[in-house]
């Protein structure tokens, strides 16, 4: 395994000595709905974030200054109908924007470049082909799902130049492996809730049962909207006065 493909380089320095760099990839920085992402990377004490993505969004709400703005090509949207609509492939970037990615980490004495999500590590694939720093990509979700042939073979590429894999779950853990990853480049690292950031309040059972149950997410399958709505009808039995609202 190659320096720039190895995980060995990944452990913070010793005490007192200068952060090490930890660029930190997105396509936007940050849109409404990633505040976890925000929280993870502020709280990175044994390295220092540096945000590189294509457009900067909401920074009202999610302030931070080290950031670095590489806009697409101008020639994006040619590339999108050329590469997915014609081709019938994943979308990557041009050899030189690559380049100038990585031109950008050797600037910032980047020790490691980590990746969200999945499917960008797949569109930065000619930027792992020639890093210069480690690379780690972190799978959420949705990005594990894969679309044709073509997208499978560019995504085994991705885990092939990746040194780690993240993901939140260890059915996401199981997915990555039946998709021909590496389980011992994976490393399970949830997205942990700031407590003290929670205020919490005392409540007292409502009179006659009357509770109110809320299930807010996405209204798609994997959400457990079908086991939220048995769950339900199996505690509306005790508390026939208890309501249930799914905002999505």
């Amino acid at each position: 395994m190659s320096p720039a493909n190895s995980a060995e380089h990944f452990f913070p320095p010793a005490p007192g000595a200068e952060a090490p760099v930890a660029v930190q990839y997105l396509s936007t920085f940050l849109k409404p709905e990633m505040l976890h992402i925000y929280r993870q990377i502020t709280a990175l004490h044994a390295f220092h974030p540096v945000v590189i993505c294509q457009k900067r969004e909401n920074a009202g709400t999610f302030p931070f200054d080290d950031i670095q703005v590489l806009r697409k090509a101008r020639t994006h949207a040619l590339r999108r109908l050329w590469q997915k609509q014609i081709l019938g492939r994943p979308i990557t970037i041009y050899q030189s924007e690559a380049r100038r990615i990585a031109g950008a980490l050797k600037q910032t004495r980047a020790k490691v470049l980590h990746v969200y999500f999945g499917h960008i590590g797949v569109y930065l694939l000619p930027l792992l082909e020639i890093s210069p720093v480690p690379v780690i990509v972190s799978f959420h979700g949705a990005d594990a799902a894969i679309e044709t042939p073509t997208h499978l073979a560019l995504t085994r590429r991705m885990f092939g130049k990746a040194a780690l894999l993240l993901v939140r779950s260890e059915a996401l853990q199981r997915t990555l492996v039946a998709l021909g990853a590496d389980v011992r480049k994976i490393r399970l690292h949830r997205t942990g809730i700031p407590l003290e950031q929670l205020s919490v309040q005392k409540r007292a059972a409502p009179p006659n049962g009357a509770w109110h149950c809320i299930q807010a997410s996405r209204l798609i399958a994997k959400k457990g909207l079908a086991t939220t709505l048995r769950a339900f009808g199996e505690f509306s039995r005790s508390f026939p006065a208890a309501r249930l609202t799914i905002a999505g």
